[in-house]
C-alpha cells in the first residue's frame, strides 16, 4: 500500500473517532506508522488530508448511482438506496462527509462543491417531481434532514454492533420520512407516493 493511502486510512479512522479538530498531525503519523513530520512529505496540511478524504467520499457515493430514472418514484428509491449503501459500507467516510466538509477552505472546496451541487440538484429535481409545491429552500432542508437520517448510524459507538438488516431499516425510515413533504390541497392532488406508504381511499385494514 502506498504511504499516502496509509496516511489517509489513518486519518479516516481518527477523524471518525475524534473529529477533525480533535486530531493532530503527529497522531495521524503515529497511526500510519511514521513520525508526524513524515506526513508533510505527502500532504501539505491536515486540511489537505481532509480534502482528499472528502473527495474519496464523493467518488464512492457518486459511483453508486446509475443514470437518472425518468420515473420519479424509481429515481427516489435509487437515490435513497445509493445513499444508504454508501453510509453503511463507508460509514467512516460518510460520517466525515456529513460532519466535517464545512471546515474546508476555499482552496479545497471547489471540487467538492461541484460534485455536491450535482448530487444535490439531482435530489431537488426528484423531490420536486414527487412532491410539487415546495420552494427550493424547503427541499434543501428536507434533503439535509434525510441525509442526516441515513448517516445517523455512523454515530454508533466504536465497536458496537450494527442493527440487523440495517440497510433495509434506514431505507424504510428515509422513504417514510420523505412523505412528510406531502402538502394538503388541490395544488398537489395526485402527487406521487414514492414510498408506497399511503393506503388508497376506502381501503380497509384488517383488525
Amino acid at each position: 500500500m502506498r504511504r499516502e493511502q496509509q496516511i489517509l486510512q489513518a486519518a479516516e479512522r481518527l477523524f471518525h473517532e475524534r473529529s477533525f479538530d480533535g486530531v493532530g498531525v503527529d497522531a495521524i503519523g503515529h497511526e500510519a506508522g511514521i513520525v508526524g513530520s513524515g506526513v508533510y512529505r505527502h500532504f501539505s496540511s491536515k486540511e489537505e488530508i481532509l480534502a482528499a478524504l472528502i473527495d474519496q467520499a464523493a467518488d464512492a457515493l457518486l459511483m453508486k448511482l446509475a443514470e437518472p430514472d425518468p420515473d420519479p418514484r424509481s429515481e427516489l428509491r435509487q437515490l435513497v438506496t445509493a445513499h444508504v449503501d454508501f453510509a453503511v459500507n463507508h460509514e467512516r467516510l460518510a460520517d466525515i462527509w456529513q460532519r466535517e466538509h464545512h471546515i474546508l477552505q476555499q482552496t479545497h472546496q471547489r471540487g467538492f462543491l461541484r460534485r455536491q451541487r450535482r448530487y444535490i440538484d439531482r435530489w431537488v429535481a426528484c423531490l420536486d417531481a414527487c412532491y410539487p409545491g415546495h420552494s427550493r429552500e424547503e427541499l434543501l432542508s428536507a434533503i439535509r434532514a434525510l441525509h442526516a437520517l441515513m448517516t445517523s448510524d455512523t454515530t454508533r459507538r466504536t465497536g458496537s454492533k450494527a442493527a440487523p438488516r440495517l440497510p433495509e431499516l434506514l431505507t424504510a425510515l428515509a422513504l417514510s420520512a420523505v412523505d412528510g413533504l406531502v402538502l394538503e390541497g388541490p395544488a398537489v392532488e395526485g402527487a406521487a407516493d414514492p414510498a408506497g406508504l399511503t393506503e388508497p381511499a376506502g381501503r380497509q385494514t384488517a383488525s
